[in-house]
């Protein structure tokens, strides 16, 4: 009979709970609330998740700890550097699951571990580590004393900013401060595109993750400032506690090779989204998913997938909707998906897709027909307006995304019905 095997969850630094796996054919992970835990908050509250609410009973947790790790290769790489399955999600929580998303460690707590630390790159240290990367010769930047796991296929990594201005790499599950995502190869100027539109979302007043462009070498990279991390007078960078939608809603991608954070493989609706915010989020948080919609169908994104829709939580009992991420106009590239990863109003082509859709979509959420149709087009106005003042790249493919923006407003605007 296989062992089971058990490791401890931290959040915030203290310890709620415990994961549990016996391996098998279709590995399980289930997790527990420590009882003191029980007796300190309310029952039923999304402390750790929305899928896991505090309760005495052992919940399946797959779907939420599994999506603490990446996807694809990324993940077959750290499973082949840990000598574990990449199905074997305990196994690989434990050896990278010291600085995930959130504010979530799994294992020894790292206020326990003196060894995390943050170990300062040269320009040309950082120039090789970024080449490697997109060589796939280093996925995600990992090394021996790397224990640390981000979601998603993009060739990525991990960097805390020093208050030189250098960057230095997370050891040991040091808090890493920012996300570095290096140019794709077969879409050159993704990273400048994305770019121009967290630029103009933030211009527009949309809550927008920040970023910023580098050069390493002859390699673009866009540097993005992690919203679950604050930097102040600690000795390292608060944690804040995050999850996706997948997560939220207990959709484990493991059994449709990723396909479910779409929605029409099984990934979460819009619907079920706002239904969160609804029973979890205070009374704007509704208000600003049909923003981030709004902006999605403007930028012409088709992969705002349930992976790029996440929730923050501000409290045990309380979540927001985290800010705009991952803003790529996928439209710019015809190779890339036309269709809508989450449906809006029934409609799945984005080129379509237009201000009925979006008002049909934000009333099974329960506003008014009224209302959404003013929020829509108060927020086209401003993300147009923003495309006409923001600063952007000197880039080709910047202008070409701001025309794009500033083309699907207008045509939203024209066709707004009365």
């Amino acid at each position: 009979m296989a062992r089971s095997r058990t490791a401890p969850v931290w959040l915030h630094g203290a310890p709620i709970g415990a994961i549990t796996s016996t391996p098998r054919r279709g590995t399980t992970l289930r997790f527990t609330y420590d009882a003191d835990v029980l007796d300190r908050y309310p029952l039923n509250v999304p402390l750790l998740s929305c899928s896991m609410p505090t309760g005495a009973r052992t919940m399946n947790a797959r779907a939420f700890f599994a999506g603490l790790l990446p996807e694809g290769d990324h993940r077959r790489a750290l499973a082949s550097r840990a000598l574990v399955l990449d199905t074997d999600v305990f196994a690989l929580l434990l050896a990278y699951g010291q600085d995930v998303a959130g504010a979530v460690v799994v294992g020894d707590a790292v206020a326990d571990r003196p060894r995390a630390t943050a170990d300062p790159y040269s320009a040309s240290a950082l120039d090789d580590e970024v080449a490697a990367l997109a060589d796939k010769a280093r996925p995600l930047a990992v090394h021996d004393d790397s224990e640390l796991s981000i979601a998603g296929l993009q060739d990525k990594m991990l960097l805390v900013a020093l208050e030189d201005g250098g960057w230095a790499r997370p050891v040991h599950g040091y808090p890493s401060t920012h996300i570095l995502k290096v140019d794709d190869r077969a879409h050159r100027g993704l990273v400048v595109a994305e770019h121009t539109c967290l630029q103009i979302a933030s211009a527009a007043q949309l809550p927008a993750a920040k970023s910023q462009l580098a050069a390493f070498g002859e390699l673009d990279a866009l540097i993005v400032t992690r919203f679950d991390r604050e930097v102040g007078d600690a000795a390292l960078p608060r944690r804040i506690h995050q999850e996706d939608s997948c997560q939220a809603l207990g959709i484990d991608l493991g059994p449709s090779a990723g396909r479910a954070k779409y929605e029409r493989h099984g990934g979460p609706r819009l619907r079920e989204v706002a239904d969160l915010l609804d029973a979890w989020g205070d009374r704007e948080s509704r208000y600003e998913l049909l923003d981030q919609v709004v902006f999605t169908v403007l930028i012409g994104n088709g992969d705002a997938h349930g992976k790029n829709v996440s929730f923050l939580h501000r409290a045990a009992d309380e979540i927001a909707l985290a800010p705009l991420y991952d803003t790529v106009p996928t439209a710019l590239w015809p190779a890339l998906r036309t269709w809508a990863a989450m449906s809006v109003g029934g409609a799945i082509e984005l080129p379509q897709i237009d201000l009925a859709d979006i008002i049909r979509e934000a009333t099974t959420w329960g506003l008014s027909e009224s209302f959404a149709r003013a929020r829509a087009v108060a927020t086209t106005e401003r993300v147009r307006q923003a495309c006409l003042t923001v600063d952007r790249p000197d880039a080709p493919i910047a202008e070409a995304t701001a025309q794009l923006v500033s083309s699907n407003c207008e045509k939203l605007l024209t066709a707004a019905p009365d």
